[in-house]
This record gives C-alpha cells, structure tokens and sequence, in this order.
C-alpha cells in the first residue's frame, strides 16, 4: 500500500480536484474513478504501479496523449523508476 501511495502522490499532487480543473479532459483526469491501477509485486522489495486513465468513460471524443504512468518502487517506498 505505501508503494500505491507513493506512486499516487507523484502521479497527481493530491490538492488537485475536479473543481479546481479549467479543462473538461482535467476535469475527467482529476477524478480517480478514471484511472485505471494496477499494482505488481516482482520481489518482495521491489513493486510496479501502472496508472492508465480510461478516458471513454470521461464522454466521447476525449484524447490526451501521454496521461498515464509507470513506476518502479522500492519497499521503503522510494521511487526506482519512472516513465
């Protein structure tokens, strides 16, 4: 759970919000309910977080490059990796 948050926080700073969103896609993308995690344990020190926002769910015709992420986190939960 502390490499899910870690990753979390460097994904979106947690005072993001819908509200405070200009764009209809921010608006979308500030909402966790659209983004699509998945946690992998490789060893037991070492965890991989994947955030992939799923933006068809956000209403139709919406496209933003480059607006997921990846992560390599250690067990002490520092960052390894990122792209």
């Amino acid at each position: 759970m502390a490499a899910l948050k870690v990753a979390m926080d460097d994904y979106r700073h947690p005072g993001i919000t819908p509200e405070n969103q200009k764009t209809p896609e921010g608006k979308c993308l500030a909402q966790w309910k659209f983004i699509r995690t998945t946690v992998f344990q490789a060893r037991e020190d070492l965890f991989f977080v994947l955030f992939a926002p799923d933006l068809s769910q956000c209403g139709p015709g919406f496209v933003v490059f480059g607006a997921g992420a990846e992560y390599a986190i250690d067990g002490q939960g520092r960052i390894l990796a990122k792209q």
